[in-house]
């Protein structure tokens, strides 16, 4: 209840992200953090699988905008993980994003984010949202094709509650942190309802980073495609591929 209140009041921070495709976005300070509630029944998210690791960065078109000038690390302490992004990017480690249903309920919430394409289509817009969600969490639904699923519904649902179409791709091994860590990632894509600025797709990608005593991290990329500004494939790859343990 008092994560709820506080996100509404919070609301005009960030109208969404990933190109206002979530007809709510919202956000606060990290340390407003909820207790996680209880683990999914399902399947704990995948943490390997064969075949070759192949590019981590969701599908979209080649030309979308390149990053300029260094990168920059962005730690969730939460976690201990940390991830590079372009330094163009809005980083925000003590902040939680996520969206909200028509009914003012949470439904996907993440930390130690970052925001790529701030203000792209108004104030509080970005064509990227990066960070962690806590496993066992209401924002991980116990499989990362469930949970990518779950995410893209959120993101692209209209403000009367009116679910998107899409698809789910295969999980598929991606290398981490300079080939020290292989992980498993799924992408899901959607077409947003009735988004306040269009995109004409929307793709989630969930990264379950397998971690020491059997510990899993997952990292979540909610991502416009398709559309001028948007950030490059291989942009995206690099922000997955750099997913590591904080040194």
């Amino acid at each position: 209840m008092v994560i709820v209140v506080a996100l509404l009041v919070l609301l005009v921070v960030l109208v969404a992200a990933a190109g206002v495709v979530a007809w709510r976005l919202v956000a606060q300070s990290a340390g407003d953090v909820p207790p996680a509630t209880a683990p999914s029944t399902s399947a704990a998210p995948a943490t390997s699988a064969a075949a070759t690791p192949s590019p981590a960065g969701p599908s979209g078109t080649p030309s979308m905008a390149q990053p300029t000038g260094p990168w920059q690390s962005v730690t969730s302490a939460k976690d201990a993980m940390a991830y590079d992004v372009p330094g163009s990017w809005r980083p925000g480690p003590e902040t939680l994003a996520g969206f909200e249903s028509s009914e003012g309920e949470v439904q996907a919430i993440m930390h130690g984010v970052a925001f790529g394409g701030d203000d792209w289509c108004g104030p509080g817009s970005s064509h990227t949202l990066v960070g962690f969600v806590t496993p066992g969490s209401r924002s991980d639904k116990g499989t990362i094709e469930a949970t990518a699923t779950h995410w893209a519904v959120s993101a692209g649902q209209s403000e009367d509650g009116k679910t998107p179409t899409g698809s789910l791709g295969d999980p598929r091994p991606v290398e981490l942190d300079d080939g020290r860590t292989t992980a498993t990632a799924v992408t899901a894509t959607t077409t947003p309802v009735d988004p306040e600025c269009a995109v004409p797709t929307l793709e989630v990608t969930v990264v379950s980073v397998p971690r020491a005593a059997g510990k899993t991290a997952l990292f979540v990329m909610v991502a416009d495609r398709d559309v001028d500004g948007a950030d490059s494939d291989a942009t995206l790859a690099r922000v997955i591929a750099s997913i590591r343990p904080a040194r």
